[in-house]
């Protein structure tokens, strides 16, 4: 099978489709329940240029809203932190945990009438991840991922206690090649020298659904048994590395006793925002991909910002090329980039077009 044409990376007509029937209609990752550790806490993220607020409310419930004023449309809150109210910047409305308006410069009248608030977002948790979607009519995310959380269940993500997330910068590149670089292993040896090669096989065991794929990267050295270890881990399990595509947008990895995951959100057709994140049973502590001990957050944020540089320059080569007069689609390998072929599928059949 043959790779995506070189023109589906680079027509901003295409794009344009890919947006409207993907990320204005599918459920994306933005973070952790974790990420939300308090009521009051919140997180902001863009997609499909729609600014996007996630907020715990006083009840502990998450819920996702418009993150734009009702007044004259400013953008409320960037980044993340904790608030049982926000206010706009531009004049001072301000909204509670719940998106109604509870305070407004001038027009008390608006306030008393409680009309107004933040439009609400589909919002939904799965294995401890907070996915968003746009379409209000999107059907639930849960009952197609439950062959994935069969294979993860021994691992009890769910249960992990601490995580961090962080917003990447942009990458001169389309989204599609930074999700399949990292739906495929067979990279590793050559783009991941200094930071994964030495730690897993990369030798994939494919598999997946359509909505969905995984494939399975064996230790180099498997881990030995802990008593910290989840009861229903075999050896191995133990031993191996699952990485998962969660269509369209999402890629994670779940190793014994932490996970690393990202999303990414086009922004034009050679550039790409990523947001990524990983999460761990022990604060503080967390395990690269495939190492045999355990590091410190600044030591693994390094590896961490290391690894995502030595992706982004790769993709950003095929970006290059893609533009090349020449440039045609190459042969994609089954026993190696399947996760690839699979990815490819999905889009085949949400775009209902044969590219």
């Amino acid at each position: 099978m043959d790779g995506l044409h070189p023109s589906k990376y680079l027509d901003p007509g295409w794009l344009g489709k890919e947006v409207d029937s993907l990320f204005c209609k599918e459920w994306l990752c933005v973070g952790r329940e974790t990420d939300l550790p308090e009521p009051g806490s919140y997180l902001s993220s863009v997609i499909a240029g729609q600014p996007v607020l996630i907020w715990r409310g006083l009840d502990g419930e998450i819920c996702a809203y418009e993150n734009v004023c009702r007044h004259r449309m400013s953008v409320i809150a960037s980044g993340c932190g904790v608030a049982d109210m926000l206010s706009c910047p531009f004049h001072g409305w301000t909204y509670a945990t719940d998106g109604s308006l509870k305070a407004a410069p001038g027009a008390r009248d608006l306030v008393a009438s409680g009309g107004i608030a933040l439009p609400t977002l589909s919002v939904e948790t799965w294995m401890g991840f907070i996915f968003v979607n746009l379409d209000q009519a999107a059907p639930p995310l849960a009952p197609r991922l439950k062959s994935v959380e069969a294979l993860i269940a021994p691992y009890e993500i769910d249960r992990f206690e601490f995580s961090f997330r962080e917003e990447s910068s942009d990458a001169a590149t389309n989204w599609k090649l930074m999700m399949e670089i990292g739906l495929e292993s067979y990279h590793f040896q050559y783009v991941h020298q200094e930071t994964l090669a030495e730690d897993l096989t990369g030798i994939p065991g494919p598999a997946g659904t359509g909505e969905w794929t995984v494939s399975v990267e064996p230790r180099v050295r498997p881990l030995t048994a802990q008593p910290s270890d989840p009861a229903g881990l075999n050896e191995k399990q133990r031993g191996t590395t699952y990485t998962f595509g969660i269509f369209p947008a999402m890629v994670f990895n779940v190793d014994v006793d932490n996970l690393v995951w990202f999303s990414v959100f086009p922004k034009d057709t050679a550039l790409t925002s990523s947001v990524f994140g990983g999460a761990s049973r022990q604060p503080e502590n967390l395990r690269r991909l495939g190492a045999d001990e355990p590091s410190s957050m600044e030591e693994y944020l390094t590896w961490a910002a290391q690894l995502g540089a030595e992706d982004n320059l790769a993709c950003e080569r095929v970006q290059q090329g893609l533009s090349g007069r020449l440039a045609t689609p190459g042969p994609l390998l089954r026993d190696k980039e399947n996760g690839v072929i699979e990815f490819h599928n999905y889009l085949r059949n949400r775009l209902d077009t044969d590219i």
